[in-house]
Order: C-alpha cells, then structure tokens, then sequence
C-alpha cells in the first residue's frame, strides 16, 4: 500500500522514482474529475496528464500541509477551464461531442448530469466533487477558498434545486 505522505516527502527531497506511485494513487480520480468537464474521454486523458505535467513542474511551491489532494484538484480544475476555453474561442461548437459508451447507457446517470449541469456554476463544481470525486466539504472549501460553512449552504441549495427539478420532471411525463 501506498503511503501518500511518504511518496510527497519523498518527492521534496528530489527523489524523482516516486512520481509514479504518485501518479497511481491520484490518476483515477483526476480522470473522472476531469471526464466530467470536458466533452470526451481523449480530452480528459489530456487534461488529467497535463494536470499531473504542472503539479510536477510547480511541486517545488507546494508547501507540504496535508492538503495535496485539494492542491490537485485544484490544478485540474483550472486545466479544465483553460480547454473549455479554448474550445470556445476555437469555435468547434459545431461538432457533436462523443459520448462514452456506458453513459449513453445509463439514462438515470445522464438525466442526474443533465440536471447537475444546470445548476449555477459555484453550485455545480461542488455537487461534483463531493459526489462524483468523494471529496469531504473541507477539501472543497480548501480547493475552492471559500469558507465551510459556504460549502454546507451552496451543497444544500444545490440539491434542493436538483429535487425541485426532478419532481417538475416528473410532473411532465405524467
């Protein structure tokens, strides 16, 4: 078993072999973090190693507090943003964006992110990292700066958005 604070020290004092096992203790959960925010899965095998490119080339600035995991997060969400950005400005929004094979499969899975997508940005990130990456409410407000408390509330908003929406949904297909 890992030790992710051994692999982390082990990384301050430059020993460079433990950037695999860093890699392969955080690598599914910055994918799916990632396949959530773009619009493929070779788009987020891109983001997800960027991510770890950057978490790497900055390491030297991370100062170690136990917080490594919302400091990641961190740089894959802002991954995330600069593609979403740049697709924007490309202008490709003509093309059909792939869909994995298994979600088009879950119709309940993709009504939940429909639904998720529709919530207002600083309500959204959160549903998804505490849902969809596992992430306590102190790691998002870490991530997010915000305080924990603006975590519970925006969290409780949210999901009361979201079952408001699924009861007028279900209103409609009566």
């Amino acid at each position: 078993m890992i030790h992710k604070g051994r692999v982390l020290q082990k990384i301050k004092n430059e020993d460079m072999a433990c950037l695999n096992e860093l890699i392969e203790l955080y690598y599914p959960d910055i994918f799916r973090y990632c396949l959530w925010h773009t619009s493929n899965r070779q788009t987020a095998e891109d983001a997800t190693q960027e991510t770890f490119l950057k978490a790497v080339r900055y390491f030297g600035k991370y100062i170690h507090s136990g917080k490594f995991k919302s400091y990641i997060y961190k740089i894959a969400s802002n991954v995330c943003i600069d593609i979403w950005r740049k697709k924007k400005a490309d202008s490709l929004s003509g093309d059909l964006p792939y869909v994995e094979k298994g979600f088009s499969e879950a119709e309940s899975y993709a009504d939940l992110k429909e639904l998720v997508w529709k919530l207002p940005k600083k309500y959204r990130e959160i549903v998804l990292l505490r849902f969809a990456q596992d992430l306590s409410l102190r790691e998002i407000a870490e991530m997010e700066n915000i305080h924990l408390r603006t975590v519970q509330s925006r969290l409780r908003s949210a999901l009361k958005q979201i079952r408001k929406s699924m009861k007028k949904g279900e209103e409609n297909h009566e």
